[in-house]
This record gives C-alpha cells, sequence and structure tokens, in this order.
C-alpha cells in the first residue's frame, strides 16, 4: 500500500479546511489531484463559493504513487484528521494510505492509533472543484506584501464586528458596513495602503490566517464576481462576498436618539435567560422595555403570568417615560456577553426618518456606532401602560430604593 503524508507544517491550512466542511450537505467532498510532473499533491474542499486549495509537494512521498483524481466524503475526513490532530502530542503525520483496486473498487484508509480505521471509496472527482482550481490560473491578482498587508487588517479590525469593510487606497479612508449601516472614517495617517482592499468578516479572518500561517512575504489577492480569493503561489483560500455592492448604493440613514442610558449588563442577561425558562412568556415573544427619568424596567408576560424586573440604570437621559415592545427571539440573539467586558451597557433607542425604531448596544471601544442592535417598537396602548405602572407600583412597595448604581461606569462617558 502506498501512502500520502500530510506534514505538520500543514497543519494550520487543513485545520482551516475541515473547519469550513460544509456539515449540512450529506455529499460534501475532498478532492485529491496527485501530479507528479508539477511535484504537488493538490487537496481542494469547503463550502461551495468558499473552496480551499491545499498544495503538498511531492518531493517526500511515496515515488510509486501514481497521478490520479478522485474525490472522498469530507465528513468522516474532518473526523480522521481531528482524531490524528487531537491524539498527535510528536507532531506526527497525517497518513493516508492508497488501498489496492478490489472488487467493490479503489480506497482510501486512515488508521488510528487506537486501532480503528476510517476507509473511503473513490467516488468520481468533484467537477466544482476542478472547475475551481482551472479559474485560478484565469484570474487577475493584485500583490501585496504580508508586512503592508498586516496594518491595513489590523485597522479593519479595530472596526469588529463589522459586516463589510472597504478600504480606499486613493481617499485614503475606510467604510465600514455594520448593523445594516455605513459610516466612513480617514485611515491613520501612518498608515500608506498599497492596493485597494474589500472584504466581509469571513474574508478579513482568511487573510489574517494567511498572513499569520504562510511561508511567502507576499500574497495575491482578486477581488471579482462577488468573490475574494487569496493565494500565497501555495495555498489558495476563497470567500463569497455576496451583497458587497450594497456598501456602494447604502444610503446612510440618521438615526435620531430618543434613549439612551447605561444599565446593569448582568441583571438585563439574568432576566433574558430567566425568560427562557418560563414557556408563557418565550411562547408569547413580547417583552416590554419602559424608561422613565429614573429607571429601566423590562417585562416578560403571558396569559396568567408576568415578570418584571429594575435593570438597574447607571445613567440615563429621556425626556418623558416611555414604553416599547421587543421582539424575545430577536432580543436572545443578542450575545450580550461578547459586547463588553464591564459591569454596565449602554443601550440607545434610535429613531429613523420614517419612523422606525432599533435598540442599539454599544461598548467602550466605539461609543458611537452600535456594536449590534434589533428592531423596537414604541407602545402607546394605555393598558400596557398601566399594566408596566402598576408592576412598577409592586416593585416599589417590596424593594427598597438602595439602587445598585456601582457598576463600573469608564468608557461610558460619551453617551
Amino acid at each position: 500500500m502506498k501512502n500520502i503524508l500530510i506534514d505538520k507544517q500543514y497543519y494550520p491550512q487543513i485545520i482551516t479546511m475541515i473547519n469550513a466542511t460544509d456539515n449540512k450537505k450529506r455529499t460534501s467532498l475532498i478532492t485529491f489531484i496527485i501530479d507528479k510532473a508539477a511535484n504537488t499533491i493538490t487537496l481542494i474542499g469547503g463550502k461551495h463559493n468558499a473552496l480551499k486549495v491545499i498544495k503538498l509537494p511531492f518531493e517526500g512521498q511515496d515515488p510509486t504513487l501514481q497521478d490520479g483524481k478522485w474525490s472522498i466524503d469530507d465528513n468522516m475526513f474532518k473526523y480522521y484528521c481531528e482524531v490524528c490532530l487531537k491524539n498527535n502530542t510528536d507532531n506526527k503525520e497525517i497518513i493516508l494510505t492508497c488501498g489496492k483496486e478490489s472488487k467493490t473498487g479503489r480506497h482510501v484508509i486512515g488508521f488510528e492509533e487506537n486501532g480503528a480505521f476510517r476507509r473511503w471509496q473513490y467516488e468520481a472527482v468533484c467537477e466544482e472543484h476542478l472547475q475551481y482550481v482551472a479559474s485560478l490560473a484565469h484570474k487577475t491578482f493584485q500583490t501585496i506584501s504580508v508586512s503592508a498587508l498586516q496594518p491595513m487588517l489590523e485597522v479593519a479590525s479595530s472596526h469588529l464586528p463589522l459586516e463589510y469593510f472597504k478600504i480606499d487606497k486613493a481617499q485614503h479612508e475606510i467604510t465600514i458596513m455594520r448593523d445594516n449601516d455605513i459610516s466612513t472614517t480617514p485611515l491613520p495617517q501612518d498608515l500608506i495602503p498599497e492596493i485597494d482592499l474589500a472584504a466581509n468578516q469571513d474574508g478579513l479572518d482568511i487573510l489574517k490566517h494567511t498572513c499569520q500561517h504562510t511561508q511567502s512575504d507576499t500574497l495575491m489577492i482578486n477581488i471579482d464576481n462577488e468573490q475574494l480569493t487569496v493565494t500565497d503561489g501555495q495555498h489558495s483560500q476563497s470567500c463569497s462576498l455576496a451583497s458587497l455592492s450594497e456598501i456602494d448604493n447604502k444610503i446612510q440613514i440618521n438615526y435620531t436618539p430618543e434613549v439612551k442610558c447605561v444599565v446593569d449588563i448582568y441583571a438585563l442577561k439574568s432576566e433574558i435567560e430567566a425568560y427562557t425558562h418560563i414557556n408563557q412568556i418565550k411562547h408569547n415573544n413580547i417583552s416590554l422595555l419602559y424608561f422613565t427619568q429614573t429607571d429601566v424596567f423590562i417585562s416578560g408576560f403571558g396569559t396568567t403570568v408576568d415578570s418584571f424586573k429594575n435593570l438597574s440604570a447607571l445613567d440615563i437621559t429621556v425626556k418623558e417615560p416611555l414604553l416599547y415592545n421587543i421582539n424575545l427571539r430577536q432580543l436572545l440573539k443578542v450575545r450580550i456577553k461578547n459586547i463588553t467586558d464591564m459591569k454596565g451597557i449602554t443601550l440607545r433607542i434610535l429613531k429613523a426618518p420614517d419612523g422606525s425604531r432599533k435598540l442599539a448596544f454599544y461598548n467602550e471601544r466605539d461609543p458611537k456606532r452600535p456594536y449590534t442592535s434589533i428592531p423596537i417598537e414604541l407602545n402607546t396602548d394605555n393598558n400596557a401602560l398601566m399594566t408596566m405602572q402598576a408592576l412598577m407600583a409592586i416593585y416599589n412597595e417590596h424593594y427598597q430604593r438602595d439602587s445598585y448604581k456601582q457598576a463600573d461606569l469608564l468608557g461610558y462617558d460619551d453617551i
């Protein structure tokens, strides 16, 4: 039997490839191409429109391996590689053994140290993978040194989270699309970009990973047909930039702050989590936020149950008491713990010219642009307001007014 060896220096590329495996597709594939004349064994895998190419040198491989092209199931390939990497304390190669022809066809076998083995039957080579490799030869690339690219990526990373970013070399500025909104700021004076660059979060991660693990001093970058492709001449990777054109056509919305406040992050997070355990509230899917000049309250309710909590406002600006509806499922999707490490979190209710509103969440790193937001609606129903005030009366009667306003306000001077 003949072995294909994947050396430890290619582990970072293998990890990114198997992490991009499309687990939703039952027939997703990894393709192998052995080309002795080109001195390469090529692996192609990943999701549709986000493929990755890894090129292993043929030198050091079994010289009796023959030229060929085939594909195998990538789900078990991912599992096998994960097992090999997990148990590989000596940085040994990942080994795939090419079996002989049998009545059931040809196979590749992976032997594990625990006595188990995984066997893949050769499948017809994936045409999409072949077309992707062929397309690389016809793309027009911009070349940039790794040392020049890294500061550009650092600037983009300083604006996280983001949906897209574009660095304009001529205008010396960066445009960010975050939370479905556009903003443009000048680049640092000491940064002289060598190329124009555009990417989404996936593209930014690919660029940073390639810079970190490449053996080359330069990278080549192509952006066309709403796709980003990065190569160092040996390995290549792409990702979809679908809807990137929106960043050019997007009209900036000028929001007016209706409410500004800082609330206790633990109080907000714990109450939201509580609603997930109360079926009536969870299924009703509506929460209420009530703002007064001194307090912020959140409530969840069902047919026969109510929940109510004071969010311990540390600071608040509101002209008059206001009541809002929030979609609970959308609120649950906000990963509050990822926004800030501080005890207080800044909330603003922003009103658009068309009357729509959003509840925006901020952190100390960027007090001007939301980290994320969700839609929110002004509730003008008098019965809902009376219910909320009745709950507030119960709260005021039971709890002492020695508030919890001791949280760290550092970084919230600009709210």
